[in-house]
């Protein structure tokens, strides 16, 4: 019995001093970086309210964008690419009583526009 316990406290005695501590180099391209930081910018968004003034082509949806920073200077739009659409959006409105205000302000020039709400 002393023999089969004094092998046991051997064998894991041996199997302790034998193993080994691993490192892990990992090699990231830098790309990888920039596309997470995007991923994590249109996630941020989700929550706010936002208008949409325009959808179609790319030349219809720069020319949208640089009459509405005409128009409003102060607030912030942005270009989206859905599918094979453009469109031109305000984005950073936090309440549904801003989003409205600023609706019916932008509607008197871009009738088509629309308020999208936060998921």
């Amino acid at each position: 019995m002393k023999n089969i316990y004094y092998s046991a406290i051997l064998l894991l005695c041996a199997s302790y001093t034998q193993a080994q501590e691993g490192s892990i180099n990992i090699n990231q391209d830098g790309n990888i970086q920039k596309l997470l930081d995007i991923y994590k910018s249109t996630e941020e968004d989700s929550d706010d309210f936002q208008i949409q003034i325009y959808n179609g082509s790319l030349s219809g949806a720069n020319s949208k964008k640089s009459n509405l920073d005409a128009d409003f200077p102060d607030w912030k739009t942005k270009i989206d690419h859905v599918d094979t659409d453009y469109r031109v959006r305000i984005k950073d409105i936090k309440t549904a009583l801003e989003a409205e205000r600023k609706y019916l302000e932008v509607r008197k020039k871009y009738p088509a526009a629309i308020i999208i709400t936060p998921k």
